[in-house]
């Protein structure tokens, strides 16, 4: 006959094996969860600064012209909020009289102040509502197409009054969508790029890393059972539509509908071709998501008729926003890089089961980051140099 303190200790046992199997199961969905968040935001963004493939779209020759800090900034806006952020931004050698547009798509809540520390001379700010159609400036109908259909009739509306460079960004200063590289800061991307070497390429994607992108992120042949990507089925009839013409089987670049684009890369096509894609985006039946969606992987198209557009990362943050990483440097921040990906994920499960190597791990990733800190403020340095600009970009050994 079992006894009651037989029972128990049974009992006791079975919810022991069954408070650990929740435990596995519970830190088997944080570990998920939490793998997928770091791939979505700017620090997990691997920098891959030596990427081995270089396709078109890279000068190594660059231009020591750039925006100093004497600046006024006009805002056309229905609303604007004061601001108290600052930004660590370094002034910049030279003067530009170049015109310049910052085309917004926002939502009517949304807080653009931060725009007021962007470091570009004489920046006209024209800030698109899209829910709200009072607004001075709003697409013809609200909240369709994401940001695409604010950009295409920006480009149709100010076809023939328009600036020297157009710069297109959505309403946030810091998002995963900006690269780590460049302080996770549209602000301090901005005010760091090279205008002049936007002149030359006419249209630059102003995310440099390739994750999520690059180099063959969409192959227009597959079909909803093919992909694992929402967009990727819609591809070969948005592209068909919106250019009259059979698409390529890849394209890449990349994302995430931010870049600038001259006035001879907007006027590359007729007015019409603005009216076109505008119509599209308000008729089709597609959610606003996959129609902006779609969009994001075909701006290289549109402005340069490439359908691969992934520079090699590391020269792309010199030469167009004077971030030079030495081959050492490169070397040190990608081994970094790695291994906070791999402490972020390895941190999770030993803060769930109450041991010292979550507080390890988080004393390490802080020390990483103080030291990629220091690095990036060295690249920022070099690139300060036209000379050292020069030496670093004539690398015969950087890929």
């Amino acid at each position: 006959m079992m006894t009651s303190k037989g029972l128990y200790n049974l009992w006791l046992s079975q919810y022991w094996k069954f408070i650990l199997l929740a435990l596995l199961v519970a830190s088997s969905a944080i570990l998920f969860f939490e793998c997928y968040w770091q791939a979505q935001s700017p620090e997990s963004q691997e920098i891959s600064l030596g990427s081995i493939e270089k396709l078109e779209g890279v000068d190594e020759a660059d231009v020591d012209s750039a925006p100093n800090l004497d600046t006024t900034t006009t805002i056309s806006t229905s609303r604007a909020n004061p601001t108290g952020l600052t930004a660590n931004l370094r002034p910049k050698n030279g003067t530009t009289n170049l015109t310049v547009n910052l085309v917004m798509a926002t939502l009517l809540n949304d807080d653009i102040s931060w725009t007021e520390n962007i470091k570009i001379p004489n920046l006209n700010i024209i800030r698109y509502v899209s829910d709200d159609m009072n607004a001075q400036y709003h697409p013809p109908v609200p909240i369709k197409g994401h940001e695409a259909l604010i950009y295409h009739t920006y480009m149709h509306d100010f076809y023939d009054d328009l600036p020297d460079i157009t710069i297109f960004t959505h309403a946030d200063d810091t998002s995963w969508h900006v690269d780590a590289i460049l302080n996770s800061s549209m602000a301090f991307s901005l005010s760091h790029l090279d205008l002049e070497q936007v002149l030359l390429k006419q249209y630059f994607n102003l995310r440099v890393a390739w994750a999520v992108g690059c180099p063959d992120w969409i192959n227009t042949t597959k079909g909803p059972g093919d992909s694992t990507k929402a967009e990727e089925p819609y591809m070969y009839e948005a592209f068909s539509e919106n250019f009259n013409t059979t698409p390529p089987e890849i394209l890449g670049g990349p994302c995430c509908s931010q870049f600038a684009a001259t006035r001879d890369a907007i006027r590359r096509h007729p007015q019409s071709q603005y009216r076109r894609s505008m119509d599209w985006l308000m008729l089709t039946d597609w959610t606003d998501y996959i129609s902006g969606r779609v969009w994001e992987h075909m701006w290289a198209w549109l402005f340069k008729g490439e359908a691969v557009d992934c520079a090699v990362e590391w020269k792309s943050y010199c030469t167009m926003y004077h971030i030079c990483f030495g081959l050492e440097s490169r070397n040190r921040v990608n081994s970094l890089e790695k291994e906070k990906k791999r402490l972020k994920r390895d941190g999770v499960l030993g803060e769930l089961m109450g041991l010292l190597r979550g507080q390890e791990a988080q004393r390490r990733l802080d020390e990483i980051d103080a030291i990629m800190a220091a690095e990036l403020e060295n690249a920022l340095e070099i690139g300060k140099s036209e000379v050292a600009r020069a030496n670093v970009l004539s690398d015969l050994y950087g890929s």
